[in-house]
């Protein structure tokens, strides 16, 4: 019986022109994440964005529309374009700060969309098509998202 794949839901937030991301040391990599995480028990998409970006980043956030789907062997994601609407930048509390989990370095952190091509940021593919769409779009992007809705990596 094959195994169900792990459903997690993440952020695209944009400000100023830079991307919200989580940058990582772990396991001696470095590399940056998307805000998110593994969906809880009946929990919908839009509400795990929510509380996600809550606990890793201090900022209450509204998910606008989907932007992407990405599925790889072990889970199935789903990626939110997000508007910041109250709070402080990197003021969350959430369990990758608790001193003793010992899961590595997590710092809140703002890379510009040019930057992408030149770091690790995972996943891969949806770095990718992001900076295609942001090229694409430019200073439209926030505006022509309903061109991009849906898109499936």
């Amino acid at each position: 019986m094959a195994q169900e794949k792990r459903r997690r839901a993440a952020a695209i937030i944009l400000i100023d022109g830079k991307i919200v991301s989580m940058y990582r040391e772990f396991g001696g990599r470095q590399y940056y994440t998307f805000p998110g995480g593994g969906m809880e028990k009946d929990e919908d998409e839009k509400d795990c964005v929510v509380r996600e970006v809550q606990e890793e980043f201090g900022m209450t956030v509204k998910p606008i529309r989907k932007l992407y789907t990405y599925e790889d062997e072990k889970s199935l994601e789903y990626y939110y374009l997000c508007r910041w609407v109250s709070g402080e930048f990197g003021s969350g509390t959430g369990e990758e700060f608790q001193p003793d989990r010992n899961r590595g370095i997590y710092r809140p952190t703002l890379i510009k969309v040019s930057d992408i091509p030149n770091l690790t940021l995972y996943p891969e593919e949806v770095a990718k098509t992001l900076t295609a769409d942001f090229l694409k779009f430019g200073d439209k992007f926030d505006a022509k998202q309903k061109k991009i809705f849906g898109h499936r990596i």
